[in-house]
């Protein structure tokens, strides 16, 4: 089986990336190395250097042929979507359009799209499920949104396509660098250099955590059941985390007990979520997903990682 991955250099398509070549799949990786990272692309892979939001990449694919397709490839943040919202439109929502079209006409057998919890908007008191209005508050929401639209059209005249809303995903891998999304990996980042977390709005604001491993299991479930065609799927715990309680399990995790390391609380980014939860019910009963790492056990992962990323950074073994 050959598999095209966009984005597969990125946090979440590398890991991807690495159990299909792992599972004895042929994979093709595009990505523009915006955000994505060369080394994160496994030995065996076939890489591809290409921007979706070029028009002519579908030209440089005229002789791939492959039996599914894993579109992640984004400009990944809500807050950098108000830098750039042209070059956010052709990349999330024209890039996904023209891959669309190419895989309907290279007759693909499956199309996955990894969406987002932007998608709703703001959240409410109760989990958010598939069929809640969709009124998303940036322009990386918007194009979410209008890609899965897209996509509904292309399954209705024969794709095999599967939309899986992703929420807050974190885990090993995450980039450390970027302190304009993630927020784990973000508040990871300041903890494990000995800074002050800078938290960029309150402390009551919530959010819906799911680690990368979980990840991993839902796209192979999409990718292998009947049952997920022409779907959308929530792929979330359930769990409403407020962000303060989320300093609280980070700050244990680096050794420090909760409430007693240093938090600043700055202006927050624009049209920024104050908070969304999802259910996970229809993946469940579909697909027979549900989440298996909990939000402690997660960080305490992903931080073990996180200081041994330091220590190899700063070249103390």
């Amino acid at each position: 089986m050959s598999i095209l991955i966009t984005g597969g250099a990125g946090f979440i398509g590398s890991h991807i990336a690495h159990r299909l070549v792992n599972d004895g799949k042929e994979v093709i990786i595009l990505d523009n190395l915006s955000t994505g990272f060369q080394e994160n692309i496994p030995p065996g892979a076939r890489f591809l250097r290409l921007d979706l939001s070029d028009e002519s990449f579908v030209r440089d694919l005229r002789d791939i042929e492959v039996d599914a397709v894993i579109h992640m490839a984004a400009q990944s943040s809500g807050e950098i979507s108000f830098d750039d919202p042209v070059y956010d439109l052709r990349t999330n929502t024209l890039g996904t359009l023209l891959l669309l079209k190419w895989s309907l006409e290279h007759e693909v057998k499956k199309f996955i799209f990894t969406s987002s919890m932007t998608a709703y908007g703001d959240g409410t008191s109760t989990a958010r499920v598939e069929t809640d209005p969709t009124r998303p508050k940036s322009f990386y929401g918007v194009g979410k949104c209008a890609s899965e639209f897209y996509i509904n059209i292309f399954a209705d005249i024969g794709l095999n396509t599967t939309i899986l809303r992703l929420f807050n995903v974190y885990g090993p891998g995450q980039n450390m660098e970027n302190l304009r999304q993630g927020m784990v990996s973000i508040y990871m980042a300041y903890i494990a250099q000995n800074q002050p977390i800078l938290v960029k709005g309150p402390l009551d604001r919530f959010r819906d955590f799911v680690y990368i491993d979980d990840v991993i299991r839902a796209v192979d479930l999409a990718m292998e059941s009947p049952q997920s065609r022409g779907g959308t799927f929530n792929v979330c715990t359930g769990r409403k985390v407020l962000v303060s309680e989320l300093l609280g399990i980070i700050m244990e995790a680096f050794g420090h007990p909760r409430g007693t390391y240093p938090v600043t609380l700055g202006p927050r980014t624009p049209r920024d979520q104050d908070g969304v939860f999802g259910s996970y019910d229809l993946i469940r009963s579909r697909l027979g997903w549900e989440p298996r790492v909990t939000l402690e056990e997660g960080v305490a992962r992903m931080a073990a990682w996180a200081k041994e990323y330091y220590h190899r950074k700063s070249g103390v073994r």
